[in-house]
């Protein structure tokens, strides 16, 4: 009985989990501008006109080793510079440049926190680029490429706590080779990434259904992050039906669950997208309002996950008596209650009782990755160790 109780109540827990006041947040997240985002793609997707060097030209492609992509790679360095980002190239291999806006975290600067999307795009009926035909690319990947332009330049004037990093991948089309140099670079140098999220192709929405995907894969708390995402579209009462997808992507996220991280994607590709790779591929085939919620939604996992966000519901039930940081925990758990004197009980999410102490900070460096429970007396605050 007293499992069955204490398993009733984390259902309870996890539902409330993670709600924000919206004081701050839906602020911000309403003022993500359909105006903006279409405004990116179209010059991204050389449906008008960018001046770049005092010259009017159109990024008409962003293929490899072409000369809209090393256009549409200024554009973007650019951009960040204009934020107000430290932005930086990195160079993958002789063709390939990935571009990095970052922001300092306030608390935890050895922790990151990333939204990716390539830039790149493909033409399958020229796929080396000799025949000069148009790959306009503007679902893939414009559509992810602007959400971010979208949610940096809301977020520019606000310090993350975590580390924050905004990319744009080189060639992901000719064969993930953007991502793949960073992630296994960041692994390489041991670079703490709690979490990354990608968006490729968020634009098309044929049937009016609000359905998209979000891809996880069980390595370390991306199980959790998804289902995380789901409770903020929720939340923030974003018209879009997210559906979880185990495992299977064909994009840069790949790249960081093979090398262990934490990682969630976005995607459209629920409905099949006659126009992807071809020069078809235009705003003209875009549903703005899904493409907007899509943004929305990118918005709010970033602000709850990177930045400090004011809440009226924390992981506890009565006026913030019992609460948890760092939250994800990798070394040391510390709890704040008002109880001079407390026991605190940590259970696994199976119910497994997995150690007892009366101590406010937690050694959980030897706990396996997961989602846990501390409990003290009647209160229940969730954690994840990663």
């Amino acid at each position: 009985m007293k499992n069955s109780i204490f398993f009733s109540f984390i259902l309870i827990l996890m539902l409330i989990a993670y709600k924000t006041s919206h004081s701050l947040n839906t602020n911000i997240i309403d003022s993500v501008s359909i105006d903006s985002l279409i405004f990116s793609v179209k010059d991204l997707s050389g449906e008008q006109k960018v001046n770049k060097y005092g010259i009017n030209t159109v990024i008409s492609k962003r293929q490899y080793n072409s000369t809209g992509n090393l256009i549409a790679e200024n554009y973007l360095f650019e951009k960040g510079i204009e934020f107000g980002y430290n932005t930086s190239r990195q160079n993958c291999q002789e063709t390939c440049n990935n571009i990095i806006w970052e922001s300092e975290g306030t608390l935890y600067s050895d922790s990151i926190v990333i939204i990716g999307a390539h830039f790149d795009s493909y033409n399958l009926d020229d796929p080396d680029g000799y025949m000069n035909l148009l790959s306009p690319g503007a679902d893939d990947n414009a559509s992810g490429c602007a959400a971010i332009i979208e949610i940096a330049r809301l977020l520019k004037n606000y310090k993350p706590i975590y580390k924050m990093k905004f990319i744009f991948w080189d060639e992901e089309e000719r064969g993930l080779y953007g991502s793949y140099y960073y992630s296994n670079l960041a692994k390489e140098n041991g670079e703490k990434i709690k979490l990354y999220i990608n968006l490729d192709m968020i634009g098309w929405d044929n049937d009016n259904d609000g359905m998209m995907e979000i891809q996880f894969l069980d390595t370390n708390t991306s199980v959790f992050y998804a289902t995380q995402a789901i409770k903020f579209c929720n939340d923030y009462h974003l018209v879009l039906l997210p559906k979880l997808r185990n495992g299977e992507a064909g994009s840069d996220i790949h790249n960081f669950w093979d090398n262990g991280y934490s990682a969630i994607g976005f995607s459209d590709m629920i409905d099949y997208y006659s126009f992807v790779h071809s020069q078809n591929d235009l705003i003209g085939s875009f549903n703005f309002d899904y493409f907007l919620n899509n943004s929305k939604f990118a918005l709010a996992i970033i602000m709850n996950n990177a930045y400090d966000v004011k809440t009226d519901v924390t992981d506890n039930f009565i006026n913030d008596k019992l609460s948890l940081y760092p939250n994800p925990a990798t070394d040391y758990l510390n709890v704040i209650t008002k109880s001079e004197k407390s026991k605190f009980e940590i259970y696994s999410i199976i119910g497994k009782n997995i150690l007892e102490t009366n101590n406010k900070s937690v050694d959980v460096s030897h706990f396996p990755t997961g989602i846990y429970f501390l409990k003290s007396g009647n209160l229940v605050s969730m954690f994840v160790k990663y």
